[in-house]
C-alpha cells in the first residue's frame, strides 16, 4: 500500500482516512444486493418489472417493460442523449444530486422519456441504479416483511459475514433520515481495509464466506466476466468497454501489452473523481482513490501479470 498523500501532505493515519464510495456503490452495494438476492429468491428477480415494484410508476408508460436486470445495466431504454455521460452531467441529474425528499429524487429518476427498447442502449444514469435499489427493496419487503431494508439485508448478509468496518454498514438516504430510501448508486464510505476485504470476497472467496455461498454463483461469474456468453452491456465512449449489474468490464489484449497471448477480462468498480478497484482475473486486486480524474491503471495490470499471468497471458520476462 502507498501513502495517503494529498494536498496538505501524507495523512498520517492512512488506514482510518475515510474513503467515499461514489459510484463504486453502485457495484458494492446495488448490484451485490442483486446477487445475494438471487442467492436467496432464486434467478427471476432479475426480470422483476419496475412498473410491478416501484409505484410511483404508475401512468408513465416509459417505464413499462423495464427489468431490474435492465436498470442495473444501465439498459433501461429512457434517456435524453446517448452520449457518453451526456446525461449523467446535464440538469436533470444535477438536480436529481441535489434533491434531498424522496419524493423529488424518485420524479427526477422517473423522468427520462423512451428513446429505445429496454436492454438494447447503454446510457449512464446514477438515477437508475437508485430505481433498481427501490425496486429491490420493495420486493424484499414483499418476501420478508415491511420493515425489511435492502441496505441492512446486504449489511447483514454480505458486509458483515466479509468483515468490512463500521465505516461501510452506513448509506447515505433520501430526506437526510435514517428511515429514508438508501441511494444505491452512491453514498456509502470505505477504508484501505474494507475495499481489500469486499474485493477478496468477490474476486478471491468467488462470493462465499468460510465455505458458505453468500452470492449466487451464476450471477456472479456473468458479473466478474467469467462467463464468456454474458459480459453485459457495450458502453459507448472513445473506448468502449462492457458494463453488467452494476460492474465494469475492461479487456486486455496483445494490444495493449505483448504478454497478453490471450484475451482477458477486469471487472471493476469505478467511481467519480478518480477511484478504481480493478479485480483481476490472475486474483490480484488494484485499487486507487484520487480526487484528480485519474483513472488509468494499465499499468498495474501488466505489472500484477508479471507476479502470476492472466488466464491465457504470459510471464514477461523480469
Amino acid at each position: 500500500m502507498g501513502n495517503c498523500r494529498t494536498r496538505q501532505g501524507e495523512y498520517p493515519f492512512c488506514g482510518q482516512m475515510l474513503l467515499p464510495s461514489y459510484s463504486t456503490a453502485k457495484s458494492a452495494f446495488a448490484g451485490t444486493a442483486m446477487m445475494r438476492l438471487a442467492k436467496r429468491y432464486g434467478h427471476a428477480v432479475a426480470q422483476e418489472m419496475l412498473s410491478d415494484r416501484i409505484p410511483e410508476t404508475a401512468g408513465n408508460t416509459a417505464w413499462s417493460g423495464v427489468t431490474l436486470d435492465n436498470t442495473l445495466d444501465m439498459a433501461t431504454g429512457n434517456y435524453t442523449s446517448p452520449g457518453y455521460e451526456t446525461d449523467e452531467s446535464g440538469r436533470t441529474m444535477a438536480d436529481f444530486f441535489a434533491a434531498e425528499p424522496y419524493a423529488d429524487k424518485m420524479r427526477l429518476a422517473l423522468s427520462f422519456p423512451r428513446k429505445a427498447s429496454p436492454g438494447s442502449q447503454w446510457v449512464y444514469h446514477t438515477s437508475d441504479t437508485f430505481l433498481a435499489t427501490r425496486a429491490m427493496n420493495n420486493y424484499l419487503q414483499d418476501k420478508a416483511g415491511s420493515d425489511a431494508d435492502i441496505f441492512d439485508m446486504l449489511g447483514d448478509d454480505v458486509l458483515e459475514p466479509v468483515g468490512v468496518g463500521p465505516d461501510s454498514l452506513v448509506s447515505s438516504r433520501t430526506d437526510n433520515s435514517p428511515g429514508g430510501a438508501p441511494f444505491g448508486g452512491y453514498g456509502m464510505f470505505w477504508t484501505q481495509d474494507s475495499v481489500a476485504r469486499f474485493a477478496k470476497f468477490l474476486n478471491n472467496d468467488h462470493g462465499a464466506v468460510n465455505g458458505t455461498q453468500i452470492l449466487d454463483p451464476a450471477l456472479l461469474a456473468a458479473t466478474m466476466q467469467r462467463d464468456p456468453e454474458a459480459r453485459g452491456m457495450t458502453t459507448t465512449g472513445a473506448k468502449p468497454l462492457k458494463y453488467q449489474n452494476g460492474f465494469w468490464g475492461k479487456e486486455g489484449t496483445s494490444a495493449d501489452n505483448p504478454a497478453y497471448t490471450s484475451p482477458f477480462y477486469v471487472p471493476f468498480m469505478s467511481g467519480y473523481g478518480g477511484i478504481t478497484v480493478a479485480m483481476m482475473p490472475n486474483g490480484a486486486t488494484y485499487y486507487y482513490f484520487s480526487d484528480n480524474n485519474e483513472f488509468s491503471w494499465n499499468a498495474a495490470v501488466a505489472e500484477a501479470n508479471k507476479l502470476a499471468p492472466m488466464p491465457g497471458a504470459a510471464v514477461t520476462a523480469r
